[in-house]
Formats: C-alpha cells, structure tokens, sequence
C-alpha cells in the first residue's frame, strides 16, 4: 500500500512538473513575442525612416547580444546552442536585407512598417525552433537588460 502511494505520488508529481515546465515555455515565448512586438510599434510611431531603420537595427543588436551571451554561457546545452544559432542567423539575415547587405537589396524606406511587421510574424511563426525553457528565459531576462 505504501508503495503504491509512493509510486502514484511520484508519477503525479513528474506530470505536473511537465506541464509546468510547459506552461513557463509558453510564457517565455510570448515574452519575446511581446518584446518584438514592442519593436513593430516603435517603428511604427517613428516619424522617419532613419528612426525606423535605427530602431530595427538597435533591436537586432539586442536580440544578437543576447544570443550571444546565453550561448557562451556554462551548462547551456549544445541543442540549445544549436537553436541559438539558428536565430541569430536569422536575424543576421534580417539585418542584411534591412541594410542591403551580403546580397541582399536595401529594404525601401516607405517598406519599413511592412518589414518591421514581417519580422514579427516571422518570429512567431519561429516555433520549430527547440530552447530550453531556462534558456529562453535568460534570453529574454538578458533582453530586457539591455
């Protein structure tokens, strides 16, 4: 009897950590939804397109630091690595086309709105992309410190 108490205990006990776990995955997510989305209203309420083209580019380096700092940091897994890679590529990618650079053709300044947008939706639709939930907390803890 004590035994199975002990066993369906401990069963409900790994469950609810899961979820849990999955619950705070959700949250960071949208954290960082929210930080982007955030960025699309800045640019959006800028009078000019060099304000709009700054602040995209502030917010790329942000979102670069971060990746960065998490990535070289001790006991972050290389599958998160590995994912924070695949985002920082992303958004150097976004920069370059931002800037018409490594091939890429300079985004218009009356396109910028409509760019700022295409990143956020791009970013959402980022889901593939597997972190940590610890990991993409101290992403998102090193985002708002920046």
């Amino acid at each position: 009897m004590k035994i199975s108490k002990i066993i369906i205990f401990s069963v409900t006990l790994i469950l609810a950590t899961a979820t849990a776990g999955y619950g705070q995955s959700d949250e960071a997510s949208e954290r960082i939804k929210t930080y982007v989305n955030k960025v699309v209203q800045k640019v959006e309420r800028a009078e000019d397109s060099d304000q709009k083209r700054a602040i995209l580019n502030d917010s790329f380096d942000k979102m670069t630091e971060a990746f960065d700092r998490v990535a070289s940091m001790e006991g972050i897994s290389s599958g998160d690595k590995e994912g924070i890679d695949v985002l920082r590529k992303d958004i150097q990618e976004k920069r370059n086309e931002l800037n018409g650079l490594d091939g890429y053709n300079r985004i218009a300044d009356n396109q910028l709105n409509k760019f700022a947008n295409y990143v956020q939706q791009d970013m959402e639709q980022a889901d593939t992309i597997t972190i940590s939930v610890t990991t993409l907390l101290l992403i998102i803890i090193i985002l708002l410190l920046l």
